[in-house]
């Protein structure tokens, strides 16, 4: 049993994938659906991190920033908030936050090597904060723009020898799978609001420069990382039904996961 709970399959995708999937359907009618990626990314969690608040390393940082980001969206969602400024509040506030976990690691490098990586996190943060913000009331766009941020970046993270990173990463593309699936096999929408695009946002924000800082990822693969919700804005006809949208905006924004995944492989050789 211990060894079936250590595997990082389970850890990393069937305890993720369980966990969000109940919670989409169990709060679907509390229109709270949108928790399911903080309860698959805590599965994780619980199953790969040793979590306490005694020491706070890089990795704590982010597994506190992803938890405070979901109360956060949870609270703006229970006062119906829909405030498009807002959002522009959300990516300050995420990128004070990327700076704060970076800032050990950055403090160790030169002043100029320093200055372009903190100005790149800042961009990056604000970037896909602002982005999967507007997708807040999309549920099938944020679904598929989280999914595939979460494969791109854990996948990438694996295979630069950052095995916490890479499962922390793929849990939140996993929970966004299970949430998109609970629509497709129901034929309808599951409200996501902040509660689901808030965690996703920081979450993915920091993983993806903590991949770079502290493995091998290339940090080219940060732009096109950010390319994933940029994606998922894509128009599509208004005529096609939910499971179609749900489908086409997965392999659109996986095609730039899978890209990702390829140049780290390519870098990696």
């Amino acid at each position: 049993m211990n060894d079936w709970v250590s595997h990082p399959i389970t850890q990393g995708i069937i305890a993720p994938f369980v966990a969000a999937f109940i919670t989409t359907k169990l709060l679907n009618h509390l229109r709270l659906s949108g928790l399911a990626v903080i309860a698959g990314f805590c599965s994780t969690v619980y199953l790969v991190a040793d979590f306490n608040f005694e020491s706070l390393s890089s990795i704590r940082k982010i597994i506190l920033s992803g938890l405070i980001a979901a109360v956060i969206g949870l609270l703006f969602d229970l006062i119906s908030s829909n405030r498009k400024s807002i959002c522009y509040l959300f990516a300050i506030a995420c990128s004070i936050v990327g700076l704060w976990v970076s800032w050990p690691i950055l403090q160790q490098k030169e002043i100029l090597e320093a200055t372009v990586y903190g100005i790149g996190i800042v961009i990056y943060m604000m970037w896909i904060t602002i982005l999967i913000d507007n997708l807040a009331t999309k549920p099938a766009r944020a679904g598929s723009a989280g999914m595939n941020l979460g494969i791109g970046i854990g996948v990438s993270a694996s295979l630069s020898s950052s095995a916490v990173l890479g499962q922390l990463g793929l849990s939140i593309g996993v929970a966004c799978g299970a949430y998109l699936l609970a629509q497709v096999i129901s034929g309808r929408t599951y409200p996501c609001g902040r509660t689901l695009t808030l965690p996703i946002s920081m979450l993915c924000g920091l993983l993806m420069p903590a991949a770079i800082i502290l493995s091998q990822t290339p940090w080219y693969c940060l732009p096109i990382v950010a390319a994933i919700p940029l994606v998922a804005h894509v128009p599509l006809p208004k005529i096609w039904s939910l499971r179609k949208q749900i489908v086409v905006l997965s392999i659109l924004t996986l095609l730039i996961a899978t890209l990702t995944i390829s140049i780290t492989l390519m870098q990696l050789q």
